[in-house]
C-alpha cells in the first residue's frame, strides 16, 4: 500500500506545481509579457491595422507573437513587413525586456524614422535571431548589441537613415556565435580596421557588406578565422582601389563570392583555382586586366560566372569549354580576342544566359556555335 500512496503524493505535488505555474499565466499568456507587448503597440502607428489581433488576454494568439508551448513564454516576435504595410515606430520602451525568453526578433521593413536604435535590445540575452533591416533608425548602432553573445543571425542591412553613419564595429568581435552577418547599405566609411572585428567571428558562414562605402581592405592577413566556415561573401559596390587580397583564396569553403564593382584592379591570380566549391562568382565592373588564369577550370562547380566591364584579354578557348556546369556566363565589355570557336562555347550545354558583346572576338558567328545550347533563353 505504501508504494501507491507515495505515487499518489508525487502526482499531487506535480499537479500543485503545475497549478502554481499556471497561476502566473492568464489564458496562455504571462501578464507581464502581455503588458510589455501592449506598451510596444502603444508606441506604434499601425495605419494598416496589422496589430488588430492584439486584444484580449492570450497574447500567444496575437499576430506575430509565438510562445513556447511548454512554458507559455514569448520566444518569437516577428513583425516583418512583407506586404507594404509598414508599421511606423514613434517610440520603443524598454519594458519590452519583460520578454526575457525572447530568441527571435524581426522588425524588418518597418519605419522607425526619428527613433534611435534602442540600446536595450542588447539586453535580450537569449536572442539568437535579430533582423532590423530596412527600419530607418536614426543615429548609429549601439555598442551594447555586442552583449548578444548567443546571436546566430544579425541583419542590420539598410537599418539606418541615410544621414546616419557607423563609426565603430568593435562590438562585433563579442558575437562569437554569429553565423550570418549582413551590414549592407550602412555607411561604414572611415573604418580602416573593419576586417579585424569581422575576423573575430570564427563561426561566420555568411558575410554581406555591399554598398557600405568601404575603401580599405587588408592585402594579406596572417590568419583568417573563418576559412573553413564562410560560404557566402558579398563585398560588392565598394571602393577598395586595391588588388584582389591574397587571403581571399584561403577561404576554400566559399560557394558564393560577389566582388562586383568594388574598385579592384590588377590580374586574377592563379590561386583563384583554390576556391573549388564556388558556384557563383562575380568580378564584374572592376579594373581587372590580363588573361584569365588556366586555374579557372578548377572551379568545376561554378554555375554563374560574371566578369563584365573589365580589361580582360586573351582567347576564350583553352579554359572556357571546360566549365561545363555554367548556367549563366557574362564576359561582355572586355578585351577578349581571337575567334569564338564552337569548341569553346558550344560545349556549355547548360547555359541559359550568355553575354559576350563588347569584345574583340573575330570571325563569323553562326548557328554552329549555338547548336548545343538548347537551353539559352
Amino acid at each position: 500500500m505504501g508504494f501507491p500512496l507515495r505515487l499518489l503524493s508525487s502526482l499531487l505535488l506535480c499537479l500543485l506545481a503545475l497549478l502554481l505555474h499556471r497561476a502566473t499565466v492568464t489564458s496562455g499568456c504571462f501578464s507581464m509579457e502581455r503588458e510589455a507587448l501592449l506598451d510596444f503597440k502603444a508606441g506604434i502607428h499601425d495605419t494598416y491595422n496589422r496589430l488588430s489581433s492584439w486584444v484580449g488576454q492570450d497574447c500567444c494568439a496575437w499576430e506575430g507573437v509565438i510562445c513556447r508551448a511548454t512554458t507559455g513564454h514569448v520566444v518569437k516576435l516577428d513583425l516583418r513587413n512583407t506586404f507594404d504595410r509598414a508599421l511606423r515606430g514613434e517610440r520603443m520602451n524598454s519594458s519590452l525586456l519583460a520578454l526575457s525568453h525572447l530568441k527571435h526578433l524581426d522588425l524588418s521593413f518597418n519605419d522607425f524614422n526619428g527613433i534611435r536604435m534602442p540600446e536595450f535590445i542588447g539586453s535580450f540575452k537569449k536572442l539568437r535571431y535579430l533582423n532590423l533591416s530596412s527600419t530607418n533608425f536614426m543615429g548609429g548602432i549601439p555598442a551594447r548589441l555586442g552583449n548578444l553573445s548567443s546571436l546566430y543571425v544579425l541583419d542590420l542591412s539598410d537599418a539606418l537613415h541615410f544621414t546616419s553613419h557607423v563609426d565603430n564595429l568593435d562590438w562585433l568581435s563579442h558575437l562569437t556565435s554569429l553565423k550570418h552577418l549582413d551590414l549592407s547599405w550602412l555607411k561604414l566609411t572611415d573604418l580602416p580596421d573593419w576586417f579585424s572585428s569581422v575576423n573575430m567571428l570564427h563561426s561566420l558562414q555568411v558575410l554581406s557588406m555591399s554598398f557600405v562605402g568601404l575603401d580599405t581592405i587588408p592585402a594579406s592577413v596572417v590568419h583568417v578565422n573563418f576559412t573553413s566556415s564562410l560560404t557566402v561573401l558579398d563585398l560588392s559596390y565598394n571602393h577598395f582601389k586595391s588588388t584582389l587580397p591574397k587571403w581571399l583564396w584561403n577561404i576554400t569553403s566559399l560557394t558564393h563570392l560577389d566582388l562586383h564593382e568594388s574598385g579592384f584592379h590588377g590580374v586574377i591570380p592563379d590561386a583563384i583555382g583554390d576556391l573549388g566549391s564556388l558556384t557563383f562568382l562575380d568580378l564584374g565592373f572592376n579594373q581587372l586586366e590580363g588573361i584569365v588564369p588556366k586555374s579557372m577550370v578548377d572551379l568545376r562547380r561554378l554555375k554563374e560566372l560574371r566578369m563584365p566591364g573589365n580589361q580582360l584579354t586573351g582567347n576564350l578557348s583553352g579554359w572556357l569549354e571546360q566549365m561545363t556546369n555554367l548556367i549563366i556566363l557574362d564576359l561582355s565589355y572586355n578585351l577578349f580576342n581571337g575567334s569564338m570557336t564552337s569548341s569553346s562555347v558550344g560545349k556549355l550545354s547548360n547555359l541559359t544566359e550568355l553575354y559576350l558583346g563588347g569584345n574583340s572576338l573575330e570571325g563569323v558567328i553562326s548557328e554552329v556555335h549555338f547548336e548545343n545550347l538548347t537551353r539559352l533563353q
